[in-house]
């Protein structure tokens, strides 16, 4: 794991320090859930920038719908970071407050997110995946799951006609 380390593959031992530098996790679980979602997703972002090329910025005013979502959005992760990530004041009631709705909303966005992976698609039918899966028992093959994220399922061969 040390040379890996030193060979640049991996950034840190899984599970072991944080980084020097970094700000103090809250001891309130919920804002520590918050502080940890914000900086997977800010670890994410980061993590897909260095793979793209270099694009010079345009106007506020040329870009699209999407692209001005995304840069608020990143603006949005980038604060809430900085407000998660500061020294906790236990008798400022309000930063405590400000702090628990933001860790609240980093958590509800991340369930919402993870629900919409985990939904069926629009097109996919119960019935449909069900006959499948029976003509298949049937047939003798083997029977696996296929989450709704993953390649459809290959439509079953027509059957055989009398002959």
């Amino acid at each position: 794991m040390r040379s890996a380390i030193a060979a640049g593959e991996v950034d840190r031992f899984p599970n072991g320090r944080r980084a020097r530098g970094l700000p103090k996790r809250s001891k309130d679980r919920i804002i520590a859930h918050g502080q940890r979602l914000v900086e997977q997703a800010i670890a994410e972002m980061a993590k897909a920038k260095k793979n793209l090329p270099a694009v010079p910025e345009k106007p506020w005013e040329e870009k699209t719908v999407g692209e001005k979502f995304s840069a608020n959005f990143e603006d949005a992760l980038d604060f809430s970071h900085e407000v998660l990530n500061r020294n906790t004041n236990w008798e400022d009631i309000e930063l405590l407050k400000l702090k628990k709705e933001i860790a609240l909303a980093a958590q509800s966005q991340a369930i919402r997110i993870r629900v919409a992976e985990l939904a069926p698609r629009a097109d996919d039918s119960v019935v449909e995946r069900l006959m499948r899966r029976v003509a298949a028992i049937r047939r003798g093959e083997p029977v696996i799951e296929v989450e709704p994220d993953e390649a459809p399922i290959t439509p079953l061969p027509p059957p055989l006609s009398p002959a």
